[in-house]
């Protein structure tokens, strides 16, 4: 019913003329495409006649963009015996992106235009009862008229060749002979209408200019399901739910995660894919939006944004091949680290024999600086990873007491060597945040790690962590901001390049910045934020849903 309403609004009015009238071709075949059986045979026929009379109006290179961009989602018979009657290219492109059910292509079969037979059967369709023979040929000056003996057929048996029965027989044959009459009037345009004046004798395209915002809604799917501006047949049907595959559409893993947490997402990046006004990297911020009645989701509102030139990361092509590259380095850098490490370990525990102090110390000095570099190559390969989308999807729930469990043993020699007494406190009961431990551990980890590192001797770290209730309950925890860093502006802690002065062989490799920034898109990955307030840092990270709950206060050391 959403594209019955649609196709009427879009038809409404005169028709327009110059980029208008190429807009309006792009919208008509697209709503008649993914859903004829949504559509009531007379809001077929008015698509079909107002694409019949935008035919003139829209150069030929928009047409075969716009059929292109359906890609596998054209299934309407109709459309596609009307598409097959158009140039060489358009008819081309219609039966590549056709996916048609074999009954209804078996209807629609003897209809088609010669070439359009021809591509179906290379591509292995047969119809016993068809006789594509009879068809004549298409002439080479991309004209496609229909046949005597076809016309005839449908003269004796108009219900023979219907190309759709959604309506009826009467509707059927109705359609049929709309097909017809477009078909006829596809053979004599060339003979009985002017065409256009174009400049350099080539087909003047409107759809070269830049889009730069596309404003759009989705379903509770996450699929897209309406947009502001052409072209609607490269946008509609794309998901924001699951991250983008290979060169495909969709976005980011942060994008798929604040979706799966139904939270709202602030530029993350999001590919098109099809005509090339749309194809590229975007970036995308939207919100969540909830029925008035039931408070059920119903999907996401937002706008797609071109990115500027600090993040457009441009040579595509060339990142991809740097990101392969620096992969396959710490891949390489890795074997020797743990051998060192491995080495090393033997040493300091004498397992092949006596070994004096300092030979001991020396190796528990080297395992020491070689675990040191082996964590800042982990932290690198899990950056590229979150900046590719290639992260692996976080599942499960986990405990804030086993968490926290954990930070106490990892973090123990950090702590002793800093002098630093780490205080949380736990707004009891804590909801598990709704991710794996593994993927929590890494966070907090790096998070605790860089502001231990920026205290000073002796300094008291205070967090808190509290369940907030939601439509989708999240777990906040906020830590107070290290000494060394307290006056800091945010934009200058999340700067890669940032380190803390004098801090000795205890920092990140990578340094602070780097850290920070690597915390923060992890938490984005998960669907969270972290956020760099004046007094404090906080992390939120999505919480499971669960029942109604009562606040106390604990304390956790």
């Amino acid at each position: 019913m959403r594209f019955d309403d649609r196709l009427t609004t879009v038809l409404k009015g005169s028709l327009p003329e110059g980029p208008a009238a190429a807009t309006q071709w792009r919208q008509v075949i697209d709503l008649l495409a993914q859903k004829p059986g949504d559509l009531g045979n007379q809001d077929v026929q008015a698509g079909l006649t107002r694409l019949r009379d935008l035919h003139n109006r829209v150069a030929e290179t928009d047409r075969i963009a716009a059929v292109q961009a359906l890609n596998g989602r054209l299934r309407s018979a109709p459309l596609l015996v009307y598409l097959s009657a158009d140039t060489d290219p358009v008819c081309d492109a219609a039966i590549a992106a056709a996916d048609l059910s074999p009954e209804i292509c078996a209807d629609a079969f003897p209809r088609l235009s010669e070439r359009a037979q021809a591509q179906l059967q290379l591509k292995g369709f047969t119809v016993a009862d068809s006789k594509p023979e009879e068809v004549t040929s298409a002439s080479r000056d991309g004209t496609h008229p229909v046949s005597a003996s076809a016309d005839q057929k449908s003269q004796d048996d108009p219900q023979r060749n219907m190309p759709e029965a959604s309506g009826g027989e009467d509707e059927a044959s109705q359609i049929s002979a709309l097909v017809e009459k477009i078909a006829d009037y596809q053979k004599k345009r060339t003979i009985e209408t002017p065409q256009p004046a174009t400049s350099g004798g080539s087909d003047t395209s409107y759809f070269v200019e830049t889009l730069e915002t596309i404003r759009f809604e989705t379903d509770e799917s996450g699929t897209i399901v309406w947009t502001e501006g052409p072209p609607k047949g490269a946008i509609v049907g794309v998901t924001i739910a699951q991250p983008a595959f290979d060169e495909g559409p969709g976005p980011d893993a942060y994008g798929a995660a604040a979706f799966r947490q139904r939270m709202p997402m602030e530029n993350a990046r999001m590919r098109l894919c099809g005509a090339s006004i749309v194809v590229g990297d975007w970036r995308m911020s939207a919100i969540p939006f909830f029925s008035d009645e039931t408070g059920r989701f119903e999907g996401y509102r937002g706008i797609m944004r071109r990115p500027n030139i600090a993040e457009d990361a441009g040579h595509r092509s060339i990142d991809i091949e740097r990101r392969e590259q620096l992969q396959q380095l710490i891949h390489e850098l890795r074997t020797p680290l743990n051998a060192v490490i491995g080495f090393s370990e033997i040493i300091e525990q004498q397992l092949f024999g006596p070994a004096s102090f300092e030979y001991r110390s020396l190796a528990r000095n080297i395992m020491d600086e070689a675990r040191r570099l082996l964590a800042g190559f982990e932290d690198l390969d899990i950056a590229v990873k979150v900046d590719a989308g290639q992260l692996p999807e976080s599942n499960g729930t986990t405990r804030a007491d086993w968490l926290f469990e954990r930070m106490t043993q990892r973090l123990q020699g950090l702590t002793q060597s800093k002098a630093v007494e780490l205080n949380i406190n736990k707004a009891e009961p804590i909801r598990p945040f709704a991710l794996d431990g593994e993927s929590v551990e890494r966070i907090f980890a790096r998070l605790l790690s860089a502001a231990i590192i920026s205290c000073e001797n002796g300094e008291i770290l205070k967090g808190e962590l509290r369940t907030r209730i939601g439509l989708q309950p999240t777990n906040q925890f906020t830590l107070s901001r290290p000494s060394r860093i307290k006056d800091t502006a945010e934009s200058i802690l999340l700067d890669p390049s940032q380190g803390i002065d004098d801090d000795g062989s205890e920092s990140s490799l990578l340094g602070l910045g780097f850290s920070l920034r690597l915390v923060r898109n992890l938490a984005q990955a998960a669907g969270g934020s972290l956020t760099i307030n004046q007094d404090n840092i906080a992390l939120t990270l999505p919480a499971a849903t669960g029942s109604k709950i009562t606040i106390r206060e604990t304390e956790s050391e």
